[in-house]
């Protein structure tokens, strides 16, 4: 089970893991099912969630949730990524969803950077309004206690040392897995599994933020998201 916000790094770890441990990808029905620890169990109980396969999910830290998922019993990964990247990673994952008619069945806030300039008021707006929602829930997974954590960036700077740490606390492989796996999990490989991966993984890379931001950008995160950015181990710019 890996639990995180959007676009950060969810499909990259999931492949990674899935990679190594010859699971299936992704479970269907996963995000649905942790609308609630109930949900979960019930999914879980009705045979959603079998052995041999994994998922990833956005719903908020809930110990009771991580009580369901331990009593699967499931191992447990969460991922994060500097919210700068974040940002900047989900404006152009909402104008690829969006042209596209893809998530489109309720209204959602963050649908108000359709068709805007990155810098449009609207989109400063939701950074100000409601991005912050998305650094907290990935400060809840990653001090919550219940995930083993991996960073975006240090699967970047060192991915077999990365992996190696948290296949260690999962169940130990060798060297070679890993890096096949490394392999197989390639962006540009990725892109090409099919239509909608094709635009899914967009940059894939560490500082996408920078040169993208302005001023006004980098002024409402130092304001309204600073104490969230230092608890998440990032430095506020």
């Amino acid at each position: 089970m890996i639990s995180a916000p959007p676009k950060s790094g969810n499909h990259w770890i999931g492949c990674l893991l899935s990679t190594i441990y010859g699971l299936q990808w992704p479970t269907p029905g996963g995000h649905a099912a942790t609308a609630s620890p109930e949900a979960l169990a019930e999914f879980a109980r009705s045979g959603g969630f079998p052995d041999g396969s994994m998922f990833h999910h956005h719903s908020r830290f809930h110990h009771r949730l991580c009580d369901v998922i331990d009593a699967i019993p499931a191992h447990h990964v969460t991922i994060t990524r500097d919210p700068y990247d974040v940002f900047v990673s989900m404006y152009y994952w909402e104008q690829e969803r969006s042209s596209r008619g893809l998530g489109r069945d309720r209204a959602r806030p963050r649908h108000v950077l359709y068709g805007k300039p990155l810098d449009h008021e609207d989109v400063l707006g939701f950074l100000a309004d409601k991005f912050g929602q998305q650094i907290a829930k990935a400060n809840g997974w990653l001090h919550g206690g219940r995930a083993i954590p991996i960073r975006y960036e240090e699967l970047h700077a060192d991915p077999v040392a990365a992996l190696k740490r948290v296949t260690d606390q999962i169940e130990p492989v060798t060297v070679e897995q890993i890096v096949s796996a490394i392999e197989s999990c390639r962006a540009d490989r990725v892109r090409q599994q099919d239509e909608k991966m094709a635009w899914h993984v967009r940059a894939a890379k560490v500082g996408d933020s920078l040169g993208r931001l302005t001023d006004a950008h980098l002024a409402v995160f130092r304001e309204r998201h600073g104490s969230l950015i230092r608890s998440l181990g990032y430095e506020v710019r």
